[in-house]
């Protein structure tokens, strides 16, 4: 059933025909097609202009210059992990709860359960530092109500394996947008730890 449910996702998402013919990154992920393409955005605040790099799905990137990471999720959950000591931060698009399901995959940011303490380590050794680390999750949405696969609460089972695995790997949890029935676009400021979300068609809201 995990198997068929995650061939579905990638049925539904049209990046993921191109993300399998990328080369995998240093983390065991594909790199996204923002990169791919050296394609790029600015995103304007008060203060100064942050350029956009994208994370796509069952990826993960850590910067520690000023810029934005940017994902959309939908029963996924990207997972913002902030170093406030070092102004650096990270996300992971992860698709599935539990990388146990599969013996060959080894998509680390694939997974709650192996993109969590592996987010965790590229951010203490950019920033030579184990304090600091705190996180805010968004996503996990319910997408096929009207499907078997449904019965499954896979968003669910996200958001839940998520939190327990920034709970066994000592990361705080500091704030949520998930559950619900809508896509989300979410935008990770790494030097602010801020994260804005929106949430369908609804005003974007910072958690």
């Amino acid at each position: 059933m995990w198997t068929r449910l995650c061939n579905l996702l990638f049925t539904v998402n049209p990046l993921n025909t191109s993300l399998a013919k990328l080369p995998q990154n240093s983390y065991g992920a594909k790199p996204s097609l923002a990169s791919s393409f050296a394609t790029s955005k600015v995103v304007q605040n008060s203060e100064k202009s942050f350029q956009e790099v994208r994370v796509d799905m069952a990826d993960m990137k850590v910067e520690t210059k000023p810029v934005v990471l940017i994902t959309n999720v939908g029963s996924c959950v990207a997972i913002c992990i902030h170093d406030s000591v070092n102004k650096s931060g990270g996300l992971a698009h992860i698709m599935l709860p539990d990388s146990k399901i599969t013996k060959n995959d080894v998509l680390v940011s694939k997974y709650a359960d192996t993109a969590v303490p592996a987010l965790a380590e590229a951010l203490r050794k950019s920033g030579r530092s184990s304090f600091g680390l705190s996180a805010k999750i968004a996503g996990g949405a319910n997408m096929f109500s009207n499907l078997k696969a449904n019965s499954l609460n896979i968003g669910e089972k996200n958001v839940e394996a998520v939190k327990e695995a920034l709970e066994n790997n000592g990361i705080k949890l500091l704030a949520e947008d998930v559950r619900g029935t809508c896509g989300r676009r979410v935008a990770f400021n790494i030097v602010t730890g801020k994260v804005h979300v929106r949430c369908g068609n609804k005003e974007v809201t910072e958690i």
